[in-house]
């Protein structure tokens, strides 16, 4: 009788944490170096996802100065990222299961508000 109930339960958690498994995210820093300098000051704003996204903002995309990036090793994940409204512009930066380092945004002219996501179900 109680395994049926454990039974029961590890199938109701069971999509939560698929569902967790396959989320994706990056963080964008205030400072260059993605925080890692001793300045206190740096601010961070982290999006995540669980799945594909069309077009949205990226929050305070005017202060940002570096990006970290985790995407799940073997997705085919693809986070790109644009300077205008719409996301039909060339991207101007992609992050992949590749983009495992902290990557600089100081030589963009504009600041990169919107992003998408894609094959990232």
């Amino acid at each position: 009788m109680h395994f049926s109930g454990a039974f029961g339960f590890a199938a109701a958690v069971t999509p939560i944490l698929i569902q967790s498994a396959s989320a994706w995210s990056y963080t964008m820093y205030s400072t260059a170096g993605c925080g890692n300098s001793t300045a206190s000051t740096t601010q961070t704003d982290k999006v995540e996802q669980p799945g594909n996204v069309t077009c949205d903002p990226v929050p305070n995309a005017d202060r940002h100065k570096s990006v970290l990036s985790d995407i799940p090793t073997g997705s085919e994940c693809r986070v790109s990222l644009y300077p205008s409204e719409g996301c039909g512009d060339r991207e101007a930066f992609a992050l992949t299961q590749y983009t495992t380092t902290c990557q600089s945004l100081e030589d963009f002219i504009a600041p990169l508000a919107f992003y998408s996501a894609t094959d990232c179900a």
